[in-house]
């Protein structure tokens, strides 16, 4: 099942900003539906960056995985109280 942030990328596909009301107007299986079809095509966004990415490594050099954005790790509990504390 899909999560929230394939949610917000199709929302974008779709031009909508509004992702919850999208989700709200369609079933759980049209959204699985949509998931398995984007497994196999790409977002447009998805495309753009992969494209960027040969572009700069034929450019620069590298591979084009070293121009893709890095998926965020979300900080452990104990980070977000450092963080906190030293703002304190």
């Amino acid at each position: 099942m899909p999560g929230f942030q394939f949610a917000r990328q199709l929302a974008r596909e779709f031009k909508r900003p509004d992702y919850f009301n999208m989700l709200r107007s369609m079933s759980v299986t049209e959204l699985d539906h949509w998931y398995e079809y984007y497994r196999e095509h790409p977002l447009e966004s998805e495309l753009q960056q992969w494209q960027l990415a040969h572009i700069a490594a034929g450019s620069f050099g590298g591979k084009p995985a070293d121009y893709l954005p890095q998926p965020h790790k979300p900080k452990t509990v104990q980070q977000q109280i450092a963080i906190w504390q030293s703002m304190a």
